[in-house]
This record gives structure tokens, sequence and C-alpha cells, in this order.
């Protein structure tokens, strides 16, 4: 495996997002309330991008349709309105950088 570094930790702030295309898939990395995260940049409901979603208290909520997702589980916080969650990838902390683990 090897590894892919994705930012810097020192680049990070609350409200950071950058759009990430790894191995043919669209990803986002954000933090919000010092977490960083990293994720399908497609919303389950209607596969629309995030790139636009609103972040804020742990809640990401998309603009396309106005669904809010928590980022701590990746569940719909709304009954009734997405079966689907958040795909999330697993972040490496490496020195002074964030990153995901990759096939060679």
């Amino acid at each position: 495996m090897a590894y892919i570094p994705l930012a810097r930790l020192h680049e990070l702030y609350d409200g950071y997002r950058q759009s990430i295309r790894l191995a043919g898939q669209e990803l986002l990395l954000v933090q919000d309330e010092g977490q960083v995260y990293l994720f399908a940049n497609v919303c389950p409901h209607r596969q629309a991008s995030l790139s636009n979603a609103s972040i804020n208290d742990g809640v990401l909520r998309c603009a396309r349709h106005g669904l809010q997702f928590s980022l701590r589980t990746g569940q719909p916080l709304q009954p009734g309105g997405c079966n689907g969650t958040l795909q999330f990838f697993p972040l490496i902390y490496e020195g002074n950088t964030i990153g995901v683990e990759a096939s060679s």
C-alpha cells in the first residue's frame, strides 16, 4: 500500500474543503469543528455533487435538495428523506500531512 498525501495539516481550518479526484472517484476533504473528513463527493439522495454543500456544526447540508447529514456518522438527519449515508474514507496522519492509503 502507498500513502497519498492530500493536505498539509497547517493548511486546514474549520470551513476548509478540497475536491479531490483519486483512483477515478470524486472525493471531498473537509474540516469542521476541528475534525477532518474525507467522503465521496456525491449526495446519496440524488447523486448531486457536495462541493457546494454547507457545512456547519457537524452537519453537511446538500445544496441541491437541502438534505442534511451528520459528519460524524454519515447518517441522514431527516426521517424519510434518504436511505443512503455518506461514504467515508479513512484518513491517515503522517508527519505534517493528512492522506490516504492506496493500492500501489
